[in-house]
């Protein structure tokens, strides 16, 4: 889990430097198949259980739900939103598909998640942290990696290398937030991890692609602190008081709210960015005029950026457009 973070980004970056893009996502298919021979080796075999049933509609109507509100929000920007037929139905199923499985989860007599999950205040919340800080997790990562290569201009295995810092710090947060839970209280441990996630995002927002490498790689360095101290604590405070019975539907739980939070994320960074280059521009583009003291100008840079020539405005429109999503870069952070 810890090496994990520090090691992807930058094996990311070599395979995609040296190979192609689509190597990120072969490499993964050797580890899978020597994952499932060690399952098959190692893993005990158990005796089936006959009492216990599984509910089929209630994992039908959640993959429903779950699977159509994934959909509309990863296709919802380029089909314009609810002016596009899909999305409505893609919403109404999501909507459908979640209602009928509270209902189902209510009324049946063994639902997929039994409804005592949700007495739990610490699981509760717990989950719901979880959900918020998967959230930004992922939408900070995929945000960093266009960011370092389109804007900044680092080599691809230079922009992953660059990440690793962040699973550096989740590494030595985790420790640190082990040793002194024994000492002080766990929501003071997440309230500290909250506050120093907060003020990472805070310095991002001001960056430029002009920002030094340094900077850059404390200000990773310090938001992976911040998490290792949210998700240690975070854990542990989720199965305080939960009943030893319910800890297996509380870690699938928790798992399902880690990967919809993170797609959650993504969709909505990504829309945000999308719309917040677009007024960037428009408002960056407004101010380029023929009044400009810049384009006035008789020298080489004035008939360069001339918007009057073809070429002159493809390099003006090159460097708005590379200001706008700067702008709208720091907009999502």
């Amino acid at each position: 889990v810890m090496l994990g973070p520090i090691c992807g980004p930058t094996l990311g970056g070599y395979l995609t430097e040296a190979y192609t893009w689509r190597s990120v996502f072969y490499v993964n298919l050797p580890f899978g198949v020597l994952a499932v021979i060690g399952l098959l080796i190692f893993l005990p075999k158990a005796q089936p259980r006959a009492e216990l049933k599984f509910d089929w509609s209630g994992f039908a109507v959640l993959a429903i739900g779950v699977g159509a509100l994934q959909l509309m929000l990863d296709r919802g920007q380029n089909q314009d939103w609810f002016s596009a037929r899909e999305i409505v139905v893609e919403a109404v199923l999501a909507g459908l598909g979640l209602y009928l499985f509270v209902v189902h989860m209510l009324t049946a007599e063994r639902p997929f998640l039994p409804p005592a999950l949700f007495r739990d205040r610490n699981l509760v919340c717990g989950v719901l942290m979880v959900f918020f800080t998967a959230t930004l997790l992922l939408a900070s990562s995929s945000l960093m990696a266009p960011y370092l290569e389109s804007l900044a201009g680092y080599p691809v295995e230079v922009a992953g290398l660059s990440m690793a810092p962040r699973g550096v710090g989740t590494v030595i947060g985790m420790q640190l937030a082990a040793r002194l839970s024994n000492r002080i209280e766990h929501r003071v441990l997440m309230a500290f991890g909250f506050l120093t996630l907060g003020a990472a995002f805070h310095s991002m927002s001001y960056w430029t692609p002009d920002v030094s490498q340094t900077r850059m790689m404390l200000t990773l360095l310090a938001q992976g602190f911040a998490i290792g101290f949210v998700f240690n604590p975070m854990t542990v405070i989720a199965y305080t008081t939960l009943p030893a019975a319910l800890r297996p539907y509380a870690t699938s739980l928790q798992s399902l709210c880690r990967s919809m939070g993170q797609a959650v994320g993504v969709s909505i960074t990504s829309m945000l960015l999308v719309r917040s280059t677009q007024i960037s521009h428009a408002g960056l583009a407004a101010g380029i005029t023929p009044f400009d003291r810049t384009l006035q100008n008789q020298g080489a840079l004035s008939r360069l950026l001339d918007p009057a020539t073809t070429s002159g405005a493809a390099t003006l429109d090159r460097l708005i457009n590379h200001q706008a999503q700067s702008i709208a870069v720091n907009n999502d952070f």
